[in-house]
């Protein structure tokens, strides 16, 4: 059971019943438990995770999905525990082979802080258990997908609609429309950069003609 660091997430393995990944990002560390505090936006930022239901309840949510990097379906009612005087939440699954999700937010080193994310596993000593296909391959695009997310709001976040966008109407499409979406978005920008070169070469040969 073993996770490839990418880009500017590590990730580690604590023995063979847990998958870690992390980053840094420079916020503080109370405005990101703030932001992790909102569990769908959360878990819809899973970019290899499709959401068909989600069902609040009084002690968490019981969601329906499908996992893109097992290609599993996952049914379950998820238990959350939220400790904010050490910025921890823990979501504890009733079915399925992972068992919980810890998120911690700690302290940088001055400049900013660190998202920690740690799924947990029961030990499979047999490399050719059934049960690890199981295992979640989406934990360092997650974690990635959450830092860009994080950047991008601070950057961009003041634009109208912006939140709206990717907090709202993305996160409710399935991870391969979203890619599809944003595809047909970057065509029309490139086209519509190719009409105003084409305008503005047309007007500047008009002007010298």
């Amino acid at each position: 059971m073993s996770q490839k660091a990418e880009e500017t997430v590590g990730a580690d393995i604590a023995q063979q019943d847990s998958a870690r990944a992390e980053t840094s990002v420079p916020f503080s560390a109370d405005e990101v438990f703030e932001f992790v505090s909102d569990i769908e936006r959360l878990l819809r930022l899973n970019p290899h995770l499709e959401i068909d239901t989600w069902q609040r309840m009084s002690d968490g949510m019981r969601l329906a999905a499908v996992n893109e990097t097992t290609g599993r379906r996952v049914e379950t009612a998820v238990h959350v525990e939220t400790a904010r005087e050490t910025r921890t939440i823990v979501l504890s699954y009733a079915d399925g082979l992972k068992q919980a999700t810890t998120l911690m937010v700690e302290d940088g080193d001055g400049h900013g802080c660190r998202l920690v994310l740690t799924e947990h596993y029961p030990v499979i000593e047999d490399a050719q258990d059934p049960r690890v296909a199981e295992v979640d391959r989406s934990l360092i695009p997650w974690v990635n997908a959450i830092r860009r997310h994080l950047l991008g709001r601070k950057r961009w976040g003041w634009l109208p609609g912006w939140r709206w966008w990717h907090e709202q109407f993305l996160p409710g499409m399935a991870p391969r429309q979203r890619r599809i979406v944003r595809m047909i978005v970057w065509i029309s920008v490139l086209e519509f950069v190719v009409f105003l070169l084409v305008a503005a070469v047309f007007w500047a040969e008009q002007r010298g003609g």
